[in-house]
């Protein structure tokens, strides 16, 4: 459950944001519903005894909560949460990721004590609608009345038809309205808001480390110690057994063999003693070997920690010295607790864990000056500075993001026209162009998103290989290609398209082309073909007999496998055309029989290559020689 929380720096007016902050996403209508990382909620919640009454929830809420309030009533199919004479003063209405068009519509008059709209990057916005009344913060419990917490992305907040706000700030250092971390300058679209502030918006960098306390009384544990061969650090492993239950509590398994990894960090000013920082535990027998770990022969005394948590570090002001404030009990009785001051005495090293996320692993020791503070202390930074104690880290300024604040002290807020100027376009492609359909490119205004125009983008038309087919040369062939649009326009390679050429492509057979439609603005794909042809060859001589003749040609035997003679009385060849195969490519010479006395007979010679193709036979042909004619005896 998120509740709002603001922190001042002395003087400045500086909205600190989390470390790592949620990723934005793009506009969102509808509450959030991705299985994985949504928490999507309307609740009412309750601060002084902590109770939340959730009105929507994407994620089911614990057993025992209230999930209905009097007067307020959610609908998911229009996003929108009705107030009908919902009197809840001392409760806040806190929405999370409930999208770019949550609305709250008013019927009658209603009472709350703030209105917080949390975005988790996905949609922080509220529009207010209806003919009614909402009083917000009229008691002045909250610090700020309305809050947009986007985190990210845009945020709006908006009245239309006749509803009214009647919005009250703090009693001291509040604010009427307040968006943090909001990329829309412009978020607040309502008349009757004086003061508005805008400033960039900043986040803290906060140092911040793992601290490890270790108790050093005794004499630790005796530690055998191994190296891998990749790194300079040193490990250890620990064997033992344990006991698995099922879910029901019944045990699953006795006795199951397990060993636990540990990295040896050396413990600064105790030389010879280590801190055993856990690594992962297997179960099985421990095998040095296939672990990858050599025995060096050697032991240590090894300590683990009394307690490990991470903590943001503080520079106290009077020494310059650094040092953490850790939450435990008071006097051990495990009712009380306080944030104790702990001194850093000094760092172990840095630990990466799976995301590659490094931290620094320090030893601290409880302060001997003895200062804690109770929680509300702790994290009041005004308190904390008037301690001399200041937080460490660097301040950053947040590109186009912005902190939008208006330090009224009341004001009744209704709707507003807002008429934007459309200066800054954005254009995106909204659908790729492919070689069937056109593709859509959309304008949408950046400032307050709406979509002012398309434009198509051209569906490819052409894609064609310059070549088809070539003659063997002993090479390798690269066709090129070209790809048109329906305009007419060239498509440029490695940008537009990619193409993919099959393998070999230096003898006689039949070679595929892919090209790939890629980029922003194109997606499809097209396979062609192209070939490579047997060298041909040429007529060397002709002779006639009675009733025959015999045709002689010069001999082709590179990447052939025979030849064709095609013979007619046309010297056209175009009809009565006759084919002799010589299935040898040795062979230079055939005879043709049963030709008419005292006719002329056209004749002409190729070569062909036949080739296994996803194993069929598939024959290629070189050109036709040139024709002879020859006159039968």
């Amino acid at each position: 459950m998120k509740h709002f929380r603001r922190l001042t720096f002395l003087l400045s007016f500086i909205f600190i944001l989390t470390v790592g902050g949620v990723a934005a996403m793009a506009a969102n209508n509808g509450p959030c519903e991705d299985e994985e990382w949504s928490f999507a909620y309307v609740e009412f919640y309750n601060p002084d005894n902590n109770e939340a009454i959730y009105v929507y929830s994407f994620r089911t809420p614990q057993a025992g909560t209230t999930t209905s309030a009097k007067g307020a009533v959610y609908d998911k199919s229009t996003n929108t949460l009705t107030l009908t004479n919902c009197n809840l003063p001392d409760y806040r209405v806190v929405t999370n990721m409930m999208g770019d068009d949550f609305k709250i519509k008013l019927v009658g008059t209603s009472h709350v004590s703030a209105l917080y709209a949390w975005g988790d990057g996905y949609g922080g916005s509220v529009e207010i609608v209806g003919d009614g009344k909402l009083y917000v913060n009229e008691k002045q419990k909250s610090t700020d009345a309305i809050v947009l917490q986007p985190e990210g992305t845009r945020s709006y907040f908006k009245i239309s038809g006749n509803a009214e706000v009647h919005a009250f700030a703090g009693k001291t250092d509040g604010n009427l309205v307040l968006a943090m971390n909001t990329t829309v300058a412009d978020c607040f679209a309502v008349n009757g808001l004086t003061g508005l502030q805008k400033t960039q918006a900043t986040r803290m960098n906060y140092e911040q480390i793992q601290s490890i306390e270790i108790d050093l009384s005794g004499e630790g544990d005796i530690c055998q110690v191994y190296k891998k061969a990749d790194d300079k650090k040193l490990y250890t492993v620990t064997e033992g057994v344990r006991t698995e239950y099922n879910p029901d509590g019944t045990i699953k398994a006795e006795n199951v063999r397990i060993y636990t990894e540990y990295e040896l960090m050396p413990i600064p000013g105790n030389d010879g003693k280590y801190y055993m920082h856990e690594l992962k535990t297997t179960e099985g027998t421990f095998n040095a070997e296939e672990c990858g770990y050599t025995d060096t022969q050697e032991s240590v005394a090894g300590y683990s920690f009394r307690s490990s948590s991470p903590a943001y570090v503080y520079i106290e002001e009077k020494t310059g010295d650094k040092c953490v404030f850790l939450y435990n009990s008071i006097d051990n009785n495990y009712k009380d607790y306080a944030y104790f001051k702990y001194d850093i005495a000094g760092v172990l090293g840095d630990v990466t864990d799976k995301y590659g996320n490094v931290s620094s692993y320090c030893m601290v020791e409880k302060s001997e000056d003895n200062v804690s503070f109770t929680r509300d202390q702790y994290y009041s930074n005004e308190y904390m500075l008037s301690q001399g104690y200041k937080v460490s880290g660097e301040l950053e300024y947040i590109q186009n993001t912005y902190v939008v604040y208006s330090n009224a002290a009341s004001g009744v807020l209704t709707a507003k026209t807002t008429v934007c100027k459309h200066a800054t376009k954005v254009n995106t492609v909204t659908t790729k162009a492919t070689m069937s359909k056109a593709g859509v490119i959309t304008t949408t205004c950046k400032s307050c998103g709406k979509k002012l125009s398309t434009s198509r983008i051209s569906k490819v038309s052409t894609i064609k290989l310059n070549t088809a087919s070539y003659v063997y040369n002993g090479k390798v062939r690269t066709p090129a290609v070209t790809v048109k649009d329906a305009a007419g326009n060239i498509l440029t390679k490695n940008k537009d398209y990619k193409a993919t050429y099959s393998a070999g492509r230096k003898n006689v057979g039949k070679y595929s082309v892919k090209v790939t439609l890629c980029g922003n603005k194109y997606k499809d794909s097209k396979t062609m073909y192209f070939t490579i042809n047997p060298k041909g060859t040429t007529i060397a001589a002709t002779a006639s007999g009675k009733g025959n003749m015999t045709v002689r040609w010069n001999k082709q035997m590179t990447q052939t496998t025979g030849y064709q003679l095609q013979y007619c009385a046309n010297k056209n060849f175009r009809s009565g055309t006759k084919v002799k195969t010589v299935s040898k490519n040795k062979t230079i010479r055939t005879s043709v029989k049963k030709l008419a006395s005292r006719k002329t007979y056209y004749v002409r010679v190729r070569t062909y290559k036949t080739v296994k193709i996803n194993g069929k036979s598939v024959t290629f042909y070189s050109a036709w020689s040139k024709a002879k004619s020859v006159k039968v005896k």
